[in-house]
Order: structure tokens, then sequence, then C-alpha cells
């Protein structure tokens, strides 16, 4: 006779030790805490809250498909679809019957009375969700007695039955960065955001670990879990927008991250930690008596959160606001959505004005510093509000930085809005007559800024301390001071210099796109004179020489009107402004290149591999371009300045373009027109002035190159950015001599 052995069941892993309740009550979910789901629940007993529950919104469990067993799956298709006649009414046969089928079908009944009996009130613990007697076996064995096993039931989704069932195996596909606390979530905020976006105040020491986990998930699962705690979730709007920036950076044991797989699965994980940001501002933000007293809710102050801290010098009420600037940030870098950054900006402005947060003046204190620093993204915004009276940040390394800072954040918004009144004065063909002094007040601003900017170096710097955890944060600030204030000097006189002519296929920031058909209107914009040269030669191919001489002696006429030049003008002005084309173009050039090595000059986060701390000064601009080994880096984050590499890499280009059409127009001309012309005679190294600068523009281009592409490693936003430069590039390469 054969032996009978009891059938082991699968060690199966339970997520939690004590099932979570269905609904929690709303004191419990403000404060994330487990809530026990008692009529009035232990932790209300605790803090002596009134305890009270309402429908949740998440939309019930996640639902996972059950793969049927090969004898059900038999039975299935041999029942499935048979008919009988009754009557005249033709129906589906059900399963054979069966003995026990008539019992079954009375516990469904009484099953069905009993639940449809149950209180209907909402503000009672588990309404609708209270469990019965029977297992769940037996209610799938009714339901398929009733409705016929198709073989595609779903089941809850929670591990916390110990009846035996199928479980869904865990998802191994690529490596995700997940934390099991939050205090290795604050960890790794301090290694790879705060030198690029210092919003919290400096940490208690000067070597903080990045300590990411590999993440795993069940198959529907929407967020990875970590192994040692697979219970924890961040647990405050700033931990969870924190965690949204963090799991764009790829694993360091991630042998692909570039592929499809890898960057779906980290936007994935992204996009879930920051909608649960938002989902957890609005919790904090209700009112328990907008639930069951809305007449009392307006009378009441705002809610008052009684949660722990995320940092212990930031101020609860303030993590929402540095919660939303992440998020603006995010916005902007992986999701391009230039509407939230702005909506998510705004609404961090007006909580932090409603907090009196602007007003603090020289504010002293322990949470002063936490204050000030949760206004540093807002006083960018609002840069001329009279309300703003908060002191800025402080840092121990450099007591200049933040000043430089903002002041060249005041310069580039200038310079945009200079750039946005041009363009309207040229579409309605005003009077450019302001612009004119417009300009030159403008470059009498930027260039003793930018020129004092071109020159800093650490040993330059007045400091009496050094706080090395912050140096990074300093070098940070200083080297997107100097991008911002030559990126301020390229918008000033992109117009003068290259007429705007586009470059690009597609907009980015305020350059325009090349037009997708030639536009029919023979008016033209005044143009400079080198910028004419360009247009001659490329137009000569296509055109009479007739139209090519009208358009000449129009861009001549223009020229040579009744305005005057500056005086570091060389040749004549570009006919509504005050410089000339080569003054303009050669001040791009300097602009450009400072932009290309400032980029360079950024410090990394430490490596993983080496554990190297950030460089401990800013790179001089007359060094050497040397490209490193950017393979081997994790990315810079937070580039909420990337559209200053288009405005350098604009400028680079059509440079190029312009020094190449130069060489045609000269060598058509033939060499004796040009005897003893530097630009196309023989340096002493043996290669052509034009050669040269244009392999110099393609260095420059290739720093900005990789720049982008170290922060394309976790933002995929800056991929179209990246992919118009590669073209252009391209572009500039394959021109030959």
């Amino acid at each position: 006779m054969a032996s009978t052995s009891k059938v082991s069941k699968p060690n199966i892993r339970k997520k939690f030790a004590v099932p979570p309740v269905k609904v929690a009550c709303l004191d419990c979910r403000a404060s994330r805490t487990r809530c026990d789901g008692k009529q009035q629940c232990s932790n209300c007993i605790i803090r002596g809250k009134t305890c009270v529950y309402a429908q949740s919104r998440r939309g019930g469990p996640r639902v996972r498909k059950r793969a049927p067993s090969p004898e059900t799956d038999d039975a299935g298709k041999r029942n499935r679809g048979r008919k009988v006649k009754t009557g005249n009414a033709r129906s589906i046969q059900p399963p054979a019957p069966a003995i026990p089928e008539l019992s079954i079908c009375k516990s469904l009944l009484r099953f069905v009375v009993d639940f449809f009996s149950l209180p209907t009130s909402l503000l009672e613990p588990g309404a609708y969700l209270k469990q019965t007697a029977m297992s769940f076996d037996e209610s799938e064995l009714m339901f398929d007695s009733v409705f016929g096993d198709n073989h595609d039931t779903h089941d809850s989704g929670y591990g916390t039955s110990d009846v035996e069932r199928s479980v869904e195996p865990e998802e191994t596909i690529g490596p995700v960065r997940v934390y099991k606390s939050d205090e290795d979530i604050l960890n790794a905020y301090y290694v790879h955001i705060h030198q690029y976006f210092p919003i919290l105040p400096p940490p208690n020491t000067d070597k903080v670990f990045d300590s990411p986990e590999v993440g795993f998930r069940d198959a529907n699962d929407a967020i990875f879990g970590s192994h040692l705690a697979p219970d924890f979730e961040p647990s405050t709007p700033l931990s969870f927008a924190i965690s949204a920036t963090l799991a764009l950076i790829p694993h360091p044991s991630d042998p692909n991250s570039s592929s499809p797989e890898s960057t779906l699965l980290r936007r994935e994980q992204s996009q879930a930690f920051a909608q649960s940001a938002i989902e957890s501002i609005e919790i904090e933000t209700e009112l328990i008596d907008s639930s069951i007293r809305p007449g009392d809710a307006l009378s009441n102050g705002p809610a008052v959160v009684t949660r722990q801290r995320f940092h212990q010098k930031a101020p609860v009420e303030n993590e929402s606001i540095l919660a939303l600037l992440m998020l603006s940030t995010y916005e902007y870098a992986q999701r391009g959505n230039i509407a939230k950054m702005k909506s998510r900006a705004g609404v961090a402005v007006a909580k932090a004005m409603d907090l009196g947060l602007h007003a603090k003046g020289h504010e002293k204190g322990e949470d002063a510093e936490a204050n000030r620093r949760a206004c540093l993204r807002p006083l960018t915004i609002l840069l001329y509000d009279p309300r703003f009276t908060t002191s800025g940040p402080t840092f121990a390394s450099d007591g200049e930085a933040w000043s430089v800072f903002l002041q060249a954040q005041q310069v580039i918004v200038m310079a945009t809005q200079f750039v946005i009144d041009l363009d309207t004065i040229l579409k309605m063909k005003s009077d450019p007559s302001e612009l004119w002094e417009r300009m030159l007040e403008l470059e009498s601003l930027i260039e003793p800024l930018a020129t004092r900017a071109d020159s800093w170096n650490l040993s330059s710097l007045q400091s009496t301390t050094i706080d090395a955890a912050e140096l990074g944060v300093t070098h940070s600030l200083r080297g997107i001071a100097r991008i911002k204030l030559n990126s301020a000097r390229i918008k000033v006189h992109r117009y003068c210099a290259f007429s705007d002519v586009p470059v690009f296929t597609k907009k980015h920031c305020d350059l325009a796109a090349i037009p997708q058909e030639p536009s029919k209107d023979e008016t033209f914009t005044p143009i400079c004179p080198c910028s004419s040269t360009y247009h001659s030669t490329i137009q000569g191919i296509l055109e009479p020489s007739s139209k090519i001489q009208s358009r000449s002696t129009f861009s001549q006429s223009t020229s040579n009107g009744d305005y005057t030049t500056s005086g570091n003008s060389a040749v004549a002005n570009c006919g509504i402004l005050p410089f000339s084309s080569h003054f303009s173009a050669k001040v791009c050039l300097r602009a450009a290149f400072n932009i290309a090595r400032s980029f360079q000059s950024l410090p990394f986060p430490p490596s993983p591999a080496t554990g190297s701390s950030p460089p401990s000064h800013l790179e001089q601009l007359d060094n050497s371009h040397k490209s490193p080994e950017l393979a081997s880096q994790p990315p810079r984050m937070v580039p909420v300045f990337a559209c200053c590499a288009m405005q350098s890499s604009y400028a680079m280009v059509m440079l190029a373009y312009k020094s190449h059409a130069m060489a045609l127009v000269n060598s058509a001309s033939g060499p004796a027109a040009h005897k003893g012309d530097c630009r196309t005679s023989t340096s002493m190294s043996g290669e052509k002035p034009v050669k040269k600068l244009i392999e110099r523009l393609e260095e420059g281009l290739d720093m900005i190159l990789e720049a982008l592409r170290n922060y394309c490693v976790a933002y995929e936003a800056l991929h179209g950015m990246r992919d118009q430069i590669e073209v252009a590039a391209r572009g500039v390469g394959s021109m030959g001599f």
C-alpha cells in the first residue's frame, strides 16, 4: 500500500506580520502610522484625538491574475459553452451537478443576505470590508459553481492568509534603487542632491554615505521595496519627493542602466513616489471637520501636523514647501512638463508666504537657517518683490556664494526679458530706440560680473573657515552663477551677432526652431554685415546672383543708417542695436566657452566605486580641456539651468557656420584678394586660423554634450536637448576645408 505523506505548504513571504486594516482613520492617515481599525484606535487614544473614519479614494486593492491548474483548466474547457433548452429559453449549462452543490448554493445565499444586512455607515471602521467566517477558497468555489470557471479570477493581492495558494513570483528585471529608512533617504539626499539644491540645513557630519539597496516588488506592485525592511515606505511628503528624484539614479549594480527596461522601471518608481508625495501633502492639509462637520471647518485654523520631523533642524510645516520645490525640478528635468513645474513652484511660494517665511528678516534661532533655505527657491522666483525681507542662507565655506548666485539669477531674468521685448518689437515693427539704451545698460552691468566670475577659484575666495560639509554646495553655486552670467551675455548679444537664425529643429528655451517650410514673406529683418555673408554663401547655391545682390544691398542700407556705433565696435552696427556683429560674435564666443568649461567644473557626487569626494576647488578656465570618464561617474542632479547649455551650443554652432562661410568666401575671391589676411593665412603651427577655431568650437560642443549626457543618465526630458546638440555638432564636424 502506498504510503501517504503530508504535503508541505510553500514558504509564502508575508509583507505584514499583522494584516493591515482595510480603512485607517483620518488621523493615522495624516501621520502615516499603522491604524488598528477599532472604533477608537489605540493611536488616537494615546494622542487624545477624535477617531474618525472616511472612505478611501485609492480605488481598492490591487488585483492579480491567478494561474489556473491543468485539472481545472481541462474541466472548464469540457463544460464551458454547453447549452440546454428550458422551454423557449436558452441558457448556459452549469458544470456537471454534484451532491454537495445544493448546500454550497444555500451557503452562498446566506452569505449574500448577511452581506447586505451589514451597517451602511461610512464612519464605521471597515464598513463593507468585514471578514466572514468562511475561507477564501470556499467563496471562490461558490463563485465558480454559480458563474462557471472562466480562468480569469483575481484575488486581492494581499499576502495575509495562511491558506495555501499560488503566489506571483517577485519581479527581478533590472535593479532599482530603494532605501530601508528615512535616515538612509536623508543621507542619500546629502550625497546626490544637496550640493546642487541645498534646501535643507547642512548635515551634522561631513561624512555621509549612500546605502542603496536592490529593490523588489511583486508582479503588480507599483513601488519597489527593501528586502531588509519590506514594511517600510517614506513617511513624509519630503521623503517621498526626495525618493522620486533618487529613484532616477541607476543602481550601481545595474549592468545595463541605459536599457529601455531599466529606464522604464526607474520612471515608474519615480512617478509613483511623486504621486505619493502630492497625496501626502493633501492628507496633511486635510481638516477632519471637513468630513464630519463642514460648518465648523471654516472657523478652524489650518491642520496641525504632529508627526516627527524628517530633518531634525527643519520644521514639519516647511516640509510640504520643500517637497513641492523638489517636485518642481522633477517635472522640468524628468517629465519636461513646464506647466506643472511652474504650478508646483507657485504653490510652494504661496505656502511659504502663508507661513510668513518671506518676512523673517535676520531671524535667529534653531529653525532660522531652515526657514531661510525654504525661501531659497521662492526668492529666485520673486526677485524684486519688496515683501521678501528674509536674509539669504549662510554657507560657512564661502560667505559670498549665495549673493553672487542671486545676482546671476537677477541678471539672467533681465536678459531673458530683453530677448522677449526684442522679439515683440521685431514682430510688431515698433520703435527699437528703447532697446538701444537697454542693451548698453545690460552690457555695462553684465560684463564686469562675468569677467569677475570667469576668474573665480578657491584661492581667491576670502573665507576664514572651510566647512567641508558644504564645500561642494558653494562650488556648485559659483559654477551655476558663472553659467548664468555668461548665458545672459549670449542672450543680450545673440541677435546682433547672428540675427537669431535658427539652427535646431525643435524649440528650446527662447531659441526658435527651424521652420518646416520656408516663409514666402519677402520682408526681411535687418541683419548684420557678417551674417549677410553667411546667408549669401548658402543661398548662392539656390538663388540667382541678382537676388543675392538685392538682399546684400538691403542689409548694407539698413546697417548704414543714422544709428551710432559703440566705441567697442570694429564694424558697422547691426541696425537696431548699438553693437556690431563682429563685437557681439566675439562676446558670444568667449561666453560660450566659459559656459562649457563651467559645466565641466561642476562637482560630481562621490563615486560609489571609489568613494571619492567632490573636487576641492573650481577648475581655472584657462586649463586645457580634459574629458573625464563620465561613464564611471554618477549623474549630477537637479539641472534646472540646463537651458544655458542650449545658449552656449547655439553660439558655438553659429560661430562655426560663420567661420566656414567666411573661409568659403575668401577662397572664392582668390588668394591675391586677401594677401596677408590673418583669416586665410597659415599660422606658425601650419594650421589656418579658421580650421583651428572650428576645431576649438567642436571641443566646446563636446564638453557641453558630455555634461548633458551625464545629466541624461538620470533625467529623460534632457534627452531632447542632447539629441539636438548632437545633430548640430555632427554638422559642424562635417565641414570640409
